[in-house]
């Protein structure tokens, strides 16, 4: 230690300056005026407006992302499926796991589209509309 330590030290200390005790955090107001001004069903002239009133509409637009989230599933799935065949294919308990996993991911796809096709052919022999559109 030399004799002008402390000396050091207290100025150190004296240009650290203290964090500002009281931030301030700006709040927005939610009324129900602001969360009807995001409502599709409630803007004028909504494109979707129609669409989203009605059980099979809501289901109908949700179909949009269905089918290419379940395709993006079973393309995540056949992977894993792969490498998991690949990488101990030593063992004939992992072949016949990644084996399982593959045919699934495949099956699952296949009712999902199959299912959605039956409800269409049910609105067309019952001239029923469930999906909506």
């Amino acid at each position: 230690m030399t004799p002008n330590t402390p000396l050091i030290v207290s100025r150190l200390i004296a240009q650290v300056t203290p964090p500002d005790p009281s931030p301030t955090i700006n709040y927005v107001e939610t009324t129900q005026d602001v969360l009807d001004s995001f409502n599709p069903l409630l803007i004028e002239n909504s494109p979707v407006a129609a669409e989203l009133a009605t059980p099979g509409g809501i289901i109908s637009r949700l179909i949009a992302f269905i089918f290419p989230l379940a395709g993006l599933a079973m393309f995540v799935l056949l992977i894993v499926a792969g490498f998991e065949i690949m990488g101990a294919a030593a063992t004939k308990k992992s072949i016949d796991t990644g084996k399982q996993r593959a045919t699934a991911a495949v099956v699952g796809f296949i009712l999902l589209f199959a299912s959605y096709w039956i409800v269409r052919i049910l609105e067309m022999v019952f001239n029923l509309k469930i999906l909506g559109s």
